[in-house]
C-alpha cells in the first residue's frame, strides 16, 4: 500500500473507495458489468465498498449487499473494507423510510450479516437520523451492535457537526458519511472537525451525484482544460480536489462501468502545479447555477 493511503477506522484504505448504490437503483441495473466494475476496481488496489439496505432494487431486499457478496466470492483473496448502513430502507418502488430505533438498526444488521455473508461487518453507519427517535438511543443501539461483535466499527451518515458531538457523547465514531463535491461542499466543518479528531469522513456524490442537471464540463470549463492538458480526466481532477479539502476525506465514488472505475481510482496520483491548483480553485470557488 503506498503512503498515500488514509485510515478508516484502523485500516489503511485507497483514498477513493467504490460506491455501490446505483448497480441497484435506477432503470439500468445490469449485475453482470457491476461485477466486471468491482472486479476491474480490486484488481487496481481499491479495498473499500460502500453500500446499504437501502441501496436495493425495488423488488428485491438487500440487492447491493447480495450483489457485492457475489462478486467477492468470484474475486478469491479479496477482503476489502465493506461499509453498509443501517435505519432507511426502501419499501417500494418510490419509497424509502427511516427508522433509527435501536430494534430497527439490529434487525437491519442481521439481515446485512446474512446478505453480505459475514460474520461482522467492517463498518456499519446511521444511514439517516431519525426525526422521531433521540440520536443518542440510535448511537447507543450501534455502539451495542460494536460490542457484541456483530460490527467492528461504527459511523453516521447526512450529519450535522452538532449531531456528531451527540453521538461522541453517547460513543466512540469511526466514520462519518456525507455528501461533498465541488458542487456541494456544506460539509467542508464537518469534514475538518472529523480530521481533529481523527475520524474518517467518507464524501459520497464526489462528483455532485444527482443534484448533478448539467455536465461537469460546462460548470468548469478552465479546470477542465487544465485536467485535459496534464493527461487527466475532469473527474480524475475534481476528485483529487475533494481528497486536498482534508486529510479525513475517503471520495466515494460511483462508477457503473470499469473504465470509470479506474479512472476514478487514479485520482490519488494527481499531481498539478501550485499554479493549476490556484487556477482550479478560483474556478470551483464561484457560484454555479446547477448547484
Amino acid at each position: 500500500m503506498e503512503p498515500i493511503a488514509r485510515p478508516v477506522a484502523g485500516r489503511a484504505v485507497w483514498p477513493v473507495g467504490l460506491g455501490g448504490a446505483w448497480w441497484s437503483i435506477g432503470d439500468a441495473v445490469d449485475e453482470a458489468r457491476s461485477i466486471r466494475t468491482i472486479h476491474a476496481a480490486l484488481d487496481l488496489g481499491a479495498n473499500l465498498i460502500d453500500t446499504a439496505a437501502a441501496y436495493t432494487t425495488a423488488d428485491a431486499a438487500r440487492h447491493n449487499e447480495t450483489l457485492i457478496a457475489r462478486a467477492l466470492r468470484q474475486h478469491p483473496g479479496a477482503d476489502p473494507m465493506i461499509v453498509t448502513k443501517g435505519g432507511h430502507v426502501r419499501v417500494s418502488a418510490d419509497e424509502w423510510i427511516v427508522d433509527g430505533t435501536p430494534e430497527a438498526l439490529a434487525a437491519d444488521c442481521d439481515a446485512s450479516l446474512s446478505a453480505l455473508g459475514v460474520d461482522a461487518i467492517d463498518l456499519y453507519l446511521l444511514h439517516k437520523v431519525d426525526p422521531a427517535v433521540p440520536l443518542e438511543e440510535s448511537v447507543g443501539a450501534l455502539d451495542e451492535l460494536r460490542r457484541s461483535g456483530k460490527v467492528r466499527a461504527i459511523g453516521l451518515s447526512n450529519v450535522s457537526g452538532a449531531d456528531l458531538d451527540r453521538a461522541l457523547a453517547v460513543a466512540g465514531i469511526d466514520a462519518v458519511e456525507n455528501e461533498f463535491s465541488a458542487l456541494n461542499a456544506t460539509h467542508t466543518g464537518v469534514a475538518r472537525r472529523c480530521e481533529e479528531l481523527g475520524i474518517a469522513f467518507l464524501a459520497y456524490s464526489p462528483l455532485g451525484g444527482a443534484s448533478r442537471v448539467h455536465p461537469l464540463r460546462e460548470a468548469y470549463p478552465r479546470t477542465a482544460a487544465i485536467a485535459a492538458g496534464s493527461g487527466h480526466s475532469l473527474q480524475r481532477v475534481l476528485l483529487a480536489w475533494v481528497l486536498k479539502q482534508s486529510s479525513s476525506i475517503i471520495a466515494i465514488a460511483g462508477a457503473n462501468r470499469p473504465e470509470t472505475a479506474v479512472d476514478s481510482l487514479a485520482a490519488p496520483r494527481v499531481h498539478l502545479t501550485d499554479e493549476a491548483w490556484s487556477r482550479i480553485e478560483d474556478e470551483l470557488a464561484r457560484p454555479r447555477a446547477i448547484r
